[in-house]
This record gives structure tokens, sequence and C-alpha cells, in this order.
């Protein structure tokens, strides 16, 4: 992600998880670990968990009290005064892309990595020149998508499925890519407290893991 980015995103957490925010930020802390399932510090997800918790928190999650996420809050209560640059950082921000892909492998020339989202079947180009190495053909994972001057980037969470459950996730998906946000957004995380129980539970087969019947 590139430094901009990341600084307006710190500039997000910071603001919405102090002061006056921070009951809310509590709170959705526990809704999130309710859905995706709690991790603790000795956990080897936690750094990469924390960081899917606040995108979700930021871009996803309304506060009730303002039935909007603290993004549009954000660039509500700022725009007047921002300049044209922070202006478009923003919206840009606000239209981030939180989804479940699959990748698909590296451009000609290996600039950037080429990936396609399982929810809308879009493919995107994605400039992660560092973290290319880190995927192999045919991973599943969540991740979520900032546009940036043209350009695709990663936030910094991930969550990567079991490849061998790669078909089940792909079906569980068709069954409800056509409908609201919201479930889309319910099913993601409840993928996340699978791939959690799995790592919990690494003795079992995993396909006993992954299921909506699961007694795990």
């Amino acid at each position: 992600m590139p430094e901009i980015l990341e600084n307006k995103l710190n500039t997000l957490i910071d603001t919405y998880t102090t002061g006056e925010f921070y009951p809310e930020a509590f709170k959705a802390k526990q809704e999130f670990f309710e859905q995706a399932g709690t991790v603790y510090d000795d956990d080897t997800e936690y750094d990469q968990r924390m960081s899917l918790f606040m995108d979700w928190y930021i871009f996803d999650r309304q506060i009730p009290s303002l039935n909007m996420p603290p993004i549009l809050h954000f660039i509500r209560q700022n725009q007047s005064q921002m300049n044209e640059t922070d202006k478009q950082i923003f919206e840009n921000l606000s239209h981030s892309i939180h989804s479940i892909f699959i990748f698909k492998g590296n451009t000609f020339f290996g600039k950037k990595i080429v990936v396609q989202d399982l929810f809308s079947r879009k493919t995107y180009k994605v400039m992660e020149p560092k973290m290319k190495q880190a995927f192999s053909r045919g991973d599943v994972f969540e991740g979520r998508l900032f546009p940036h001057n043209g350009q695709f980037h990663f936030s910094l969470g991930f969550c990567f499925h079991p490849v061998e459950m790669k078909s089940f996730i792909a079906n569980e998906i068709k069954k409800i890519r056509f409908q609201d946000r919201d479930r889309h957004l319910q099913l993601i995380l409840q993928f996340a407290q699978m791939k959690l129980k799995h790592q919990r539970f690494a003795h079992i087969d995993v396909k006993h893991i992954y299921g909506f019947d699961s007694k795990f």
C-alpha cells in the first residue's frame, strides 16, 4: 500500500478509535470477534485479523447513531477543509472493494498481480510488487482493494483460506452473489471464523471445519 494511503488510513483509525468514538470502536471489536472468531495476542494471524477488523470497522460497519460507516462520516465532517488531492483520496477510500479473491498470477512484466473477485467476477490488476511472492496461483483469500491514481492496492489485512476449500467457498458465494452487500459481508466473516477454527483444530480434516453444519 502506498505510504500516502497508509497515512490516510491511520488518520481514520486514530479519529474513530479514540475520544468520543472509543466506546463505539470497543463495541465494534466485540461484534467482529463474535462473527469472525476471537483472536489472541499469541495467535499467528493476530496482526492480520486486527487489520481486517480495522478495515471492517472503518469502511463497512455503520455507526448506529449516524447510519453510516466512519469513512463517510469523516468525509462529510471534513471535506470543506480538504484540498482537492485529499478529497480524491478519501473519496477513493470510500469505494474500497472488500471481497474474497482468487490469485490468478502475475502480469507479463511482473509489476502487478492479477486477482478475481468471486462476488462480482471482476478481475483486477493490483500493484503489489513486494508481496507477489507471497501468493501462489489458485490462492483463495479475503482482502480489500483501494483505488488510487488509476491503480489498485491491497490493504494490510488478509485471510488466506485452505486451497482445498476453494470449491466450497466459490459455491457458497455463488448462492448469494446477487443478494445485498450485508449478506456478502456476513459470509466473508463466516469464512474467517471457519479459517480460525481450522487453525484451532488443525488435527481435524478441514472439510469438517468448513461448513455451516460443522460441530466445531
